[in-house]
């Protein structure tokens, strides 16, 4: 078995290996990024079920919000993969971040205001799910783009797969507080 000093030694060297992939500046800062967008996008998800629910009080407009918000990637998603593999990635993703941003704080303003219809919902989630089919293919493939030593890319993948499940969970639990 080992020694505790051992066994310490061993486990230090495996963590270093998990985050292998963050001794990259680059991807260290398109990691926490895209940690907090992730988050973010999650809050928003559930923020908006509820606020759907408060307006109308209709579980069947929920559904209707969602989809609204998710076919837009369904029906962009081979497009976008196309685009994004053909223009420059780091500025298609400084576009729809921004885009993301406006259409959240477009969406925070109507509700401040007491303005927001359904209408609104809709169309903004429509708008955002338009702004992901190109943001998420581009995320995923401006991962190669950072890593510069491909040892480290399996690494920089599963870190991002962390990323979007980590933000599955926390997202949803953040307005709660």
């Amino acid at each position: 078995m080992g020694s505790k000093w051992e066994i310490q030694a061993k486990l230090t060297a495996n963590s270093k290996l998990i985050v292998r992939a963050l001794r990259h500046r680059n991807y260290r800062l398109f990691f926490t990024g895209q940690t907090i967008s992730m988050i973010g996008t999650w809050m928003q998800d559930i923020a908006i079920n509820w606020l759907i629910y408060e307006l109308t009080g209709s579980p069947l407009m929920i559904g209707m919000v969602n989809f609204c918000s998710k076919i837009p990637g369904f029906m962009l998603g081979p497009f976008a993969g196309l685009i994004v593999d053909r223009f420059n990635r780091r500025r298609i993703i400084i576009f729809t971040q921004t885009m993301s941003m406006l259409q959240a704080l477009t969406m925070a303003i109507l509700v401040l205001t007491g303005r927001v219809e359904v209408w609104h919902v809709m169309a903004l989630g429509t708008l955002l799910g338009c702004i992901q089919a190109f943001d998420l293919p581009a995320r995923h493939a401006f991962i190669v783009d950072m890593v510069d030593d491909r040892d480290d890319m399996n690494n920089a993948i599963a870190l991002n797969s962390i990323i979007i499940n980590t933000a599955r969970l926390v997202g949803p639990s953040v307005p709660e507080f």
